[in-house]
């Protein structure tokens, strides 16, 4: 054993990067290296032709390499994650302990994808250039210009498979490499490479320790006997510690790879010819590797196929000594069950962890070749949850470790809208309130149209305001709409927007036709003069006793069942007082001529909506609708939820449809432009018979919908855009008699004390 005090001389060694300097780092050996930050794709539950696509992709990106890359991915596990709420309280305090349970008890990895360019140093008259003040413009830099070009010409291709990539600025990479390194900025005397090394470091013939941290490498030295696309994703959420895998790649010329391949035709021309000259049979084995090689010489002469050198290393750091030899065995198990043979460094192990830090040197040299094809198969950028990394928590998913994060009000988003649908017992209310309550821990302004008071649990835990429309009078909403300003504009444009509810209310569902235009103007008359008199404080009372004033007897008495009829309580409420976090409008009383009344009442919320959107600008609205399958029941009602999930993005605000007939949407006009305007979607347990237009409709998998099918109540998909990932509803446990979890049946806890919707 031999230790390594802090020193510029000796821990310093272990740094190769000696600076960075706009985006590209010089070597001790006076090469340049360029990073680039790619985020992964989700191939979980894809389908094989989505796979197939994605690695002949990605075979076209390595074919297309102009020289060495080396791909880097850094696991670490996780102890929060997700924005911490933005309220305070017990509520609060309650989810960022579930929070933290819950990542510590599934041992979540945060997992960074680089790829780190390689590019060789300037040329031998640079000297002359620096004399003459020329160094640092791109004109005289004819390295740093090329290993730039390489850098886009690896995004664009990237982006041609999916996955979106970026430049590495000076800072960014810096704070990487003193991340892996466990260096320290500020020593002295000034020195870029003493700021990224580790402060003391003990040799050993099989671990190395950096800064109290244990540290084991390995090299990759075999590969599986069937390889698949994303075969490497599984060695990277193994462990439960600090990983870093490194893939070292080389391209091959043409010329040296014909050479290379003629060789290994001659040894096994060789070789049968020695068994035939002894009377031996021809080797079976020998005689199958010489008619690949011929073929791949083929291909190789034909540019269809192109060799390469790989070279693949892990590293494993944990604070623990045991901790570190559990997840060596792991994943020595995990190799050994793909059929992987593996290479300890002993007595090598400083070479290892350096090849492995996000430099781009490889100290180790050992490799492999490779074709292209076979290498598109170590596809490294991989992941199985969303690619948001903030928002609000879902649950845990089912595929993988990670955590589902759901960000509705991402300003990448281009709606706000969200959509659930399940069979019956599937979980939706439960998955709603679940989201509903996690919003509002955000700050969200939550405003739910609850048909069958499901919801006022969860409005009472959040310390919302529920209203029970019809039970007593002025307990419903103001069909005048919200106070306004005393300007007269204000009052006409406050008429314009309550006037056509007004109406709606007026006609009712038994009048054929609408209202004629005298009686429309006379309306809108009265309408304009109650609201102007007293902005502040008009309702439909004030309203009805207009219209007897004015002879319209009519008109009042239809609106008057409203106000003093069977209808009391629904539309004459006086003006709101407060805007509180979470608001409750449930509908249970709404049993006459419900469908007609709900498109006057999803109007008339949107306009208070709207004016309360308009008071509290930047403060992200999220609008609730249960049982949305009664709505498109009614073409009106339907027609008016069709049009707020378009004007609500307008509003930057959103809305959750929730419904248990899917079919509805499907095969309704109206249903499927609501899907469309919905960016996410949530879709839980469906039946059988519904699976193939489900599986149309959403361009499902297989596999997905086989997981839909038997999916339990509160676990299903969620598809945001383009990105999918299967969930399982997870809430703290105080929090379950609010969410109505005994629907789903008896909670399953967890091995960390917790409890999710089983």
């Amino acid at each position: 054993m031999r230790s390594v005090s802090e020193s510029r001389r000796s821990t310093a060694s272990l740094v190769d990067v000696i600076s960075i300097d706009g985006g590209v780092a010089t070597l001790r050996s006076g090469e340049l290296r360029a990073a680039v930050e790619i985020d992964p794709v989700n191939l979980a539950l894809q389908p094989e032709s989505v796979k197939t696509d994605i690695w002949r992709k990605y075979r076209q990106v390595l074919v297309g390499l102009g020289g060495p890359v080396s791909l880097h991915t850094i696991s670490q596990p996780l102890t929060t994650t997700g924005r911490p709420p933005a309220t305070t309280g017990a509520l609060a305090e309650t989810e960022v302990e579930f929070r933290s349970s819950l990542v510590q008890g599934r041992r979540i990895q945060s997992q960074r994808h680089l790829a780190v360019v390689w590019g060789p140093g300037e040329t031998p008259g640079r000297g002359r250039m620096e004399r003459l003040g020329l160094r640092g413009t791109g004109a005289y830099r004819p390295a740093t210009v090329s290993l730039e070009h390489r850098c886009q010409a690896l995004i664009g291709g990237l982006a041609r498979v999916g996955l979106s990539s970026r430049r590495l600025d000076d800072g960014a990479w810096f704070s990487i490499l003193q991340s892996c390194t466990g260096g320290r900025s500020g020593r002295m005397p000034p020195d870029f490479p003493s700021w990224l090394a580790p402060g003391h470091v003990v040799l050993r013939p099989q671990v190395l320790e950096v800064d109290r941290h244990f540290c084991k490498t390995l090299v990759i030295a075999g590969l599986p006997r069937r390889l698949t696309t994303g075969w490497l994703a599984p060695l990277v959420l193994t462990p439960p510690c600090t990983l870093r895998l490194v893939q070292h790649i080389h391209p091959v010329g043409k010329l040296a790879s014909l050479a290379h391949l003629r060789r290994r035709i001659r040894t096994f021309e060789t070789s049968l010819q020695v068994d035939r000259l002894r009377g031996q049979r021809p080797d079976r084995g020998t005689e199958a590797a010489l008619g690949d090689a011929m073929e791949l010489e083929e291909r190789v002469l034909l540019e269809e196929e192109r060799l390469f050198r790989l070279g693949i290393a892990v590293t494993l750091e944990s604070d623990s000594r045991t901790e570190l030899e559990d997840s060596w065995n792991q994943i020595l198990a995990t190799l050994a069950e793909m059929g992987s043979g593996v290479t300890p460094l002993t007595h090598r192990q400083p070479d290892g962890w350096r090849t492995t830090l996000p430099a781009g040197v490889d100290p180790v040299g050992w490799s492999r070749d490779m074709t292209g094809s076979a290498l598109a198969t170590c596809l490294p950028f991989i992941r199985a949850g969303l690619s948001g990394s903030d928002g609000v928590l879902l649950g845990p998913s089912l595929v993988s470790r990670e955590l589902i994060l759901v960000d509705l009000f991402s300003a990448q988003n281009p709606n706000f809208n969200l959509i659930v649908l399940g069979t019956s017992g599937a979980g939706k209310s439960f998955t709603a309130k679940l989201l509903t309550a996690r919003l509002a821990l955000q700050g969200a302004r939550v405003r739910c149209l609850d048909p069958a008071g499901e919801y006022q649990a969860i409005t009472s835990l959040l310390r919302g305001r529920s209203t029970l429309l019809g039970r007593r009078p002025r307990s419903g909403l103001n069909a005048m709409g919200p106070p306004c300003g005393p300007a007269p504009q204000m009052a006409e444009l406050r008429a314009a927007l309550v006037l056509p509810v007004i109406e709606k209310l007026v006609v009712g569902p038994r009048t054929r036709g609408v209202l004629p235009d005298a009686d429309a103007e006379r309306l809108e008359r009265a309408v304009v003069r109650v609201i102007g008199q007293d902005p502040e404080r008009c309702d439909l009372n004030d309203l009805v006793g207009e219209l007897e004033r004015a002879g319209d007897q009519q008109i009042a008495a239809r609106l008057s069942r409203f106000t003093t009829g069977v209808d009391l309580g629904f539309f004459d409420g006086g003006p709101s007082v407060g805007q509180p976090q979470v608001a409750t409008i449930s509908l249970r009383n709404l049993q006459r001529d419900r469908e007609h009344l709900l498109a006057a009442l999803m109007q008339l919320v949107l306009v208070h909506l709207e004016a309360e959107l308009a008071a509290a600008a930047g403060v992200p609205h999220l609008l609730v609708v249960d049982e949305a399958e009664v709505l498109l029941a009614s073409a009106a009602a339907a027609t008016a939820l069709e049009r707020l999930t378009r004007r609500l993005r307008k509003l930057g605000a959103g809305l959750m449809v929730i419904s248990q007939v899917v079919e509805d949407f499907l095969t309704s006009p109206v249903g499927n432009v609501i899907i469309r305007n919905c960016h996410t979607k949530v879709l839980l347990r469906q039946e059988a018979v519904a699976i193939p237009a489900v599986q149309k409709a959403f361009d499902l998998s297989e596999v997905e919908c086989e997981l839909l099918v038997s999916a339990q109540p509160g676990c299903g998909l969620i598809l945001v855009g383009r990105e999918r990932a299967a969930f399982s509803g997870a809430a703290p446990p105080e929090w379950l008699g609010a969410l109505g979890t005994s629907a789903l049946g008896p909670e399953q806890p967890s091995a960390n004390g917790t409890a999710t919707a089983r």
